[in-house]
């Protein structure tokens, strides 16, 4: 959309706006969060209903993915209460030194093409694990029938960061399959509810008086918004940062609490002028411990009047899975303003695809 003219901080930010950056209806995608969970919840126990789990009571779960592929493991994780074995997500091309071959392994790429994934899929074979593979097809999806593994297979046409939906439930049902918690499947309920009813209220067509994301985009637009979260909301805050990054085009960072307050809290104390360029949102569970609490209260405190500003953003729902969702749902949809914001479409992700060919060469 070269010929399109940036809009100022006060542009209108409805359809017509939108449509002129948004080429590929990234909006559309992000407001079919709920459809997402309650398709892909059904499709991969679907998908899994053929296939016997790898061992009858795994040592622990490793995830292995990148990116968008990745993130949806962090939000599972935190929603597992009750998971009595280690969980831990590797984004890397190895995998940790304690995988046997009792541990469940699941791969996630979108795409199916990604290297570091590959790698770990091939480690895990190695080790003589059964991994579970989750992805559009590509190598990762050949790999799969070629070794009779289990294949749940996520609707191909979207950027990897937009089915979020699709591969935190494949996870989801994953786990489920596997033993390994108890039903999640009204979690899954409870948290569609919550984000349909969300994706209404932060469409293009609501005005900024009852569009929460608008007014937010604004106050972030121009500076590094640094997003800080705890327990449920820390996947979120990672997601936030994820997405400003790839639909934003610009730079963002998150942390997360109790440890920020143990060193990041005092980097704010040196350069007043670094610090007015950076804008805070706390995200916050209404469920979190009082410990944490205060600690975010101190934390809003400290830092109001450092920089350029410090915005909550509080999760709504029971289940962990629905505040967590709720959460990411408006970051994904201020995201996306601050791409019409900066005149830029928040679809491609060309220094993503260059990084790829340099590699490639």
């Amino acid at each position: 959309m070269a010929s399109a003219q940036r809009p100022s901080d006060a542009a209108d930010l409805g359809p017509v706006s939108v449509g002129e950056f948004d080429s590929e209806d990234h909006f559309a995608m992000a407001a079919s969060l709920a459809d997402q969970l309650e398709e892909g919840w059904k499709a991969a126990r679907d998908d899994l209903r053929a296939f016997k789990p790898p061992v009858d009571r795994p040592d622990g779960v490793v995830v292995c993915g990148m990116g968008g592929s990745a993130i949806g493991a962090d939000v599972v994780r935190v929603c597992m209460p009750g998971l009595t074995v280690p969980f831990e997500v590797v984004r890397a091309y190895d995998l940790p030194a304690w995988v046997s071959p009792r541990t469940l392994v699941v791969a996630v790429s979108y795409s199916g093409n990604t290297e570091e994934t590959l790698a770990c899929a091939d480690d895990a074979f190695g080790r003589g694990c059964r991994p579970v593979c989750v992805a559009t097809g590509g190598a990762l999806g050949a790999l799969a029938r070629k070794r009779d593994r289990p294949l749940v297979t996520v609707p191909p046409g979207m950027q990897p960061r937009a089915a979020l939906g699709y591969l935190a439930t494949s996870l989801a049902a994953t786990l489920d399959w596997a033993g390994l918690v108890g039903e999640f499947a009204p979690q899954v309920a409870e948290a569609a509810e919550i984000v349909r009813s969300m994706a209404a209220e932060l469409h293009p067509a609501v005005p900024d008086e009852a569009n929460p994301a608008k007014p937010l985009a604004r106050r972030l637009h121009g500076h590094v918004a640094l997003i800080y979260g705890a327990g449920v909301t820390a996947p979120a805050a990672r997601r936030w940062k994820g997405q400003i990054n790839e639909n934003g085009k610009a730079p963002a960072f998150f942390a997360e609490f109790p440890e920020l307050n143990h060193n990041e809290i005092v980097g704010w104390t040196g350069d007043p002028a670094l610090a007015r360029t950076m804008h805070v949102v706390l995200l916050v569970d209404p469920w979190a411990s009082e410990r944490i609490a205060r600690r975010i209260d101190y934390t809003a405190e400290h830092l109001s009047g450092r920089t350029a500003g410090v915005d909550v953003v509080t999760a709504a729902g029971e289940s962990p899975f629905a505040r967590v969702c709720s959460v990411i749902t408006m970051g994904d949809f201020v995201s996306l303003y601050l791409a019409v914001l900066s005149g830029v479409d928040p679809t491609p992700v060309a220094a993503i695809e260059e990084l790829k060919r340099h590699l490639r060469s």
